[in-house]
Parts: structure tokens; sequence; C-alpha cells
């Protein structure tokens, strides 16, 4: 899982008891839900910013919470021990949740396909193709190796551990391209240094299609009915804020100015970028069991799982809206 170290520091969690219901005027009431975002607040967050800048969660009767983590591994644990109502995270992520038995589940897509990508400004490449013979610059993590071995590229290229000095490997010419950065960030900010970068991303390189971000709840909660009706009202909000920063992209961006501590120029160019990739196949939020299969079995075909998952097991439908089904 590559985490994006462009974004400002972390804000830290306030810990503490969540998902009580809150009384309000006239009798009613909200529910108070807290979000664990994957890290700090960028454009792939704007359906939620939009949703409680818009007013469309209070019309959904919950006051939301929204929080990065102040260590990027806790969203899903926090969920997992219900110190957070929902999180954002990676599929990846949520099958390895499941080889440890932590009870969480996908219940809808933020970004439902793969931002992670091969990029070079070599105006030698044009292809993976391209790359054989030449060098790559990893992060090191073990589906760094799965997807080179997808690509057809192990063995055929020489590769170079560079962490998270992804970028300045790149443009330093140290390395030939990188693999683990986002289309929708460094591609960004290559753009912005006045580059044309080659970027193909890692579902056309071999892996099978994926949600690179999703939203992620308890599988225990559930069971409880107040529980199984906030996801509910949650995903129906925010797949509504998502559909409305799409069809409103300037004051997405204007939400996004007061919400993240992005530079304003990468916003403007960012935000746009981001939105375009919102939407799946099947529409804004859906997410397919019988595609997570194929990733989380592709997962243990490249020894990234031990046992196979169940996709079945880590992702549910029952929250969406039945065009996604």
């Amino acid at each position: 899982m590559r985490k994006r170290v462009g974004f400002a520091v972390l804000l830290a969690i306030a810990a503490g008891a969540i998902g009580v219901a809150v009384a309000v005027g006239g009798g009613s009431s909200k529910s108070s839900v807290t979000l664990t975002l994957d890290w700090t607040p960028n454009p792939d967050h704007v359906g939620f910013f939009d949703a409680k800048d818009t007013g469309i969660f209070a019309r959904n009767g919950l006051d939301v919470t929204i929080r990065a983590p102040s260590d990027p591994t806790a969203p899903l644990k926090l969920v997992g021990i219900g110190k957070s109502d929902l999180a954002v995270s990676y599929e990846q992520e949520v099958f390895f949740a499941a080889a440890k038995k932590l009870p969480v589940v996908a219940v809808a897509a933020v970004v439902p396909q793969p931002l992670n990508s091969f990029m070079s400004i070599e105006p030698k490449v044009r292809s993976l193709a391209d790359l054989r013979g030449g060098t790559i610059g990893i992060t090191g993590v073990p589906s760094d190796y799965a997807t080179l071995k997808s690509a057809g590229l192990s063995g055929r290229v020489k590769v170079v551990t560079v962490g998270y000095n992804l970028l300045p490997a790149l443009l330093s010419h140290r390395v030939d391209a990188v693999l683990g950065v986002y289309r929708n960030v460094e591609g960004v900010q290559l753009q912005l240094r006045g580059l044309h970068p080659t970027i193909i991303p890692v579902d056309h390189a071999g892996v099978p299609s994926y949600d690179e971000l999703v939203l992620v709840a308890s599988k225990t909660r559930l069971h409880d009915p107040a529980y199984r009706s906030e996801v509910q009202r949650f995903v129906s909000a925010f797949l509504a804020g998502t559909r409305d920063a799409r069809a409103h992209p300037s004051r997405a961006l204007s939400i996004l100015k007061k919400e993240t501590a992005s530079d304003a120029k990468f916003l403007a160019r960012a935000t746009p970028a981001t939105l375009h990739l919102l939407a799946g196949p099947h529409g804004v939020g859906c997410l397919s069991v019988a595609a997570w299969q194929r990733f989380g079995n592709w997962m243990h075909a490249r020894g990234l799982l031990k046992q196979p998952v169940a996709a079945s097991s880590v992702a549910t439908t029952r929250f969406l809206p039945r065009s996604c089904r």
C-alpha cells in the first residue's frame, strides 16, 4: 500500500466513544458518526466533504466528524475495535485485515479504480515494453514485486528500491520509471512542472482492476440495527455528495480549498483529474464482489495472501443502489 507523502502533516485522532445519538431541537436526533480517513484530506475524499459542507449528511440525520489518522495503519484497526464508526482504506488492506481476522467489511467504493501506476518522464518510454532493459524505482513493498511479475517485467528490468522517494528518483533520472505513484497526485505534480509523463495504471499492466480506496464498516456492529441504519444513511449521503461534487466541480474545488492543506495550483489540477476517476462502470460508489474475488485470487496467486479469502466475506453491496448490483 503506497502512502501519499506529498500531503500535510497528519492530524491526531481524538480518543473516546463514537456512534452516540445526540439530541437536537424539536425532539429529533442525529446520529454522531466518526469517519477516519486513510490519510490527510485530499481530492480523493471530496464526496465526504461535499456531503458535509452542503448539508447532505445533516439531511440524512447524521452529524459526521471526519478525522485524519495519526498512524496510517490505524483506520481499519479503529473500526475493528469500535473506536471509529467508519474508515477509508485500500482494497488490498481489507484483504490483509481478513487474513488477520479483523472484523471489517467494505461497503462502498471511494475511488473505484486503481490509481497506482507506472510512470516515466523519459521520451523513449511510451509502453511497458520500452522499460525492458531499463531501471524501475519502487518503494519495496511486496505488492511492487507482484505487480512487476504480472507486468512481465521481472528479470527484465533493474529494480532500485528508493522507499518513498519515488518522484525525486524519477526527476533526477536515477531511474527510467517508477512504480507506486498515483496518476492524480504525482502525475499532476509532474504536469505542473511542465513535463508530459507516460502513465500506465497497474490494471493496464496485468493486474486485475480493483478499488483503490473503499469505505469500511465493522462486520461485528452490523448486527446492530441502529448501526446498520447509520451505515445505510452514510453511504447514501456519501454517494450523493460524490455525485454533487462531480456535477459542480468549481464548488467541489472551493470545498477542498477549505478542507485541505494542499497547494492551490495542485488542487486546481488534481481536483478535476480526481473527479473523473470517482465513477466506475456502474456508477459512483459501486463495487463488485466478483471483481474483488478476481483481485483476491491474484493476491493469493502472487503470494500476497497465504490463504484464499472469499470476497463475500470482505465486501458487500447491501448498502449500495440496485444499479450497482
